[in-house]
């Protein structure tokens, strides 16, 4: 993150440095503000300022946003300044006079007066936008976004810092919409947007908790046997108090004497019935308690944007808390309610989130289940410049197909995550974008799956696929592991520990990029 570039990303700093002086676009705009004798200053300076960064690091490879300004005078010497941040007020505000002073007088030993030209290229997120100060003397500015067509002219102050501070509030309070359009276009050009588009995103983290709340977590043994158990070690986990004996027919492959006699019973199949339904009661109200889950989610992501675009990684801590009302008539039908806490760091910006989800969990039969669920997701950024809210609604299905001691769990899901009108602090933000998420998986487990010491391990793969509004990256693939450890009280698994390892792997159009590697922790009591 911070510190200094390596020699492949300082040699790519300092040709891209260059490259932006005398790109044929910038060439126009040096000739048109400072002259052709000036252009050559300001390559000139480039390349001196250039070398400075590279060894200094005045420039970061991970800075979320990027300045790159030229500075003039109509017959003075030319500057070129280069500063990355992650605060997006902090990178307006580098043009300020007193910024600009000092930082020129670090990179290139020179005075700045405060009125001279300017011609500022800023990477906003992976976002294109320039900041011109178009005459010597002028306190207005001319500020565009090439990639939503917006360019205005902010003139209304007496000083550049007053109208540099109208262009931050222009853009805090959604004027016309342009913080909005911009909030779409971030979502399909950043690796780092917290609305939507990559693994760390809002919208991708409702989806993967709706499919697993409903899939992975449902048919899970480390849940408490969900459907994946074949009859075999159904017996053997209502032994250890699961209570997954759900049907007399589960003991029709006739037990043998010795586990009956361990279970408390003769040997013999109407035997094993009446020991079923005195066994059923007893653990149906155990499994007919309520549940609350704590946990702890700790993910590393890692975005790049095609054709030598921005890089950006994040990290996400989130607390994953739920808690899950049992119906007394069928301990099968579950109303899970939701509410995971989410910090995601940006290259050192924060990012907060905050989300509320309710799950209906129906049996359709012994083998496959529903779960409808809806959500309403809000996060906000005062460093990124964001604030966004997301609605959510989604149907799951998961099945079972038991083959032999193995287990062949699917899993399917679609659902439409869109984002809602929000105003967090300062900011406001209605960026419309509404995908259709469409998750398909499958969680293998088998007679492996049952270790000594009440150890679960079963492995799992998901795919998902994202239509409607284009974004950074729309399909990923997820590989996991899920292990865990019951803790018994008696007959009866009073609690668990279940952990899980997985790595993702995103990717859209242009050549963009994204993958997590997830770790996870959840505790169930």
């Amino acid at each position: 993150m911070a510190g200094l570039l390596s020699l492949a990303a300082r040699r790519k700093v300092f040709i891209c440095a260059v490259n932006g002086v005398i790109g044929a676009g910038q060439v126009a705009d040096i000739h048109r503000y400072a002259g052709e004798q000036n252009m050559m200053r300001r390559i000139h300076a480039t390349i001196a300022v250039g070398a400075v960064a590279l060894y200094a690091g005045v420039v970061q490879a991970a800075d979320v946003f990027t300045i790159d300004a030229a500075i003039s005078e109509q017959d003075g010497p030319g500057y070129n300044i280069l500063f990355g941040t992650s605060n997006a007020e902090e990178l307006f505000q580098t043009l300020e006079r007193d910024n600009l002073r000092r930082l020129v007088a670090q990179q290139s030993g020179g005075q700045f007066s405060g009125d001279e030209v300017i011609a500022a290229d800023l990477n906003f997120r992976g976002v294109d936008m320039t900041i011109n100060f178009t005459e010597v003397g002028t306190p207005a500015l001319l500020f565009s976004i090439p990639d939503i067509d917006f360019t205005r002219v902010f003139g209304d102050q007496d000083t550049r810092e007053g109208n540099i501070d109208d262009l931050i509030e222009f853009l805090k309070t959604n004027e016309d919409g342009v913080a909005s359009q911009l909030s779409a276009e971030l979502a399909r050009s950043s690796p780092s947007d917290p609305v939507a588009g990559n693994p760390a995103s809002m919208q991708s983290r409702m989806a993967d908790t709706d499919f697993k709340q409903a899939f992975t977590q449902k048919v899970s043994q480390v849940w408490g046997c969900g459907t994946s158990a074949s009859a075999e070690q159904k017996v053997m986990l209502a032994k250890a108090g699961f209570g997954c004996v759900t049907d007399v027919a589960d003991l029709n492959f006739r037990m043998p004497a010795v586990e009956l006699a361990q279970l408390g019973g003769p040997a013999s199949d109407a035997a094993a019935v009446g020991l079923y339904d005195d066994y059923f009661s007893r653990i149906n109200r155990v499994r007919g308690e309520n549940k609350l889950t704590l946990g702890l989610d700790y993910a590393q992501v890692s975005g790049s944007a095609g054709n030598g675009g921005v890089e950006h990684e994040s990290s996400v801590i989130s607390l994953p808390l739920s808690y899950t009302v049992v119906f007394d008539n069928d301990p099968r039908k579950r109303v899970i309610v939701r509410m995971p806490i989410s910090l995601i760091d940006t290259e050192g910006a924060s990012t907060y989130q905050v989300a509320l989800g309710l799950a209906y969990n129906h049996p359709v039969t012994k083998a496959w289940s529903l779960t409808p669920s809806v959500g309403y997701s809000a996060a906000g950024s005062e460093d990124l410049a964001s604030a966004s809210a997301l609605a959510s609604f989604s149907l799951a299905s998961s099945y079972t197909l038991n083959l032999g001691g193995w287990a062949l769990n699917i899993g399917n899901m679609i659902g439409n995550y869109s984002t809602q009108k929000i105003t967090l602090g300062d900011y406001e933000s209605d960026p419309g974008i509404s995908n259709t998420v469409i998750t398909n998986g499958i969680l293998f487990s088998g007679p492996s799956s049952l270790l000594a010491n009440d150890l679960v391990v079963e492995y799992y793969v998901n795919d998902t696929r994202y239509t409607g509004d284009d974004l950074f990256t729309d399909n990923a693939q997820e590989f996991g592991v899920n292990f865990g450890k019951l803790n018994t009280t008696g007959e009866v698994v009073t609690s668990f520990i279940k952990g899980s390892v997985s790595y993702t792997m995103a990717s859209g159009d242009n050549g963009n990029e994204a993958d997590m590697l997830r770790l996870s922790l959840i505790f169930k009591f």
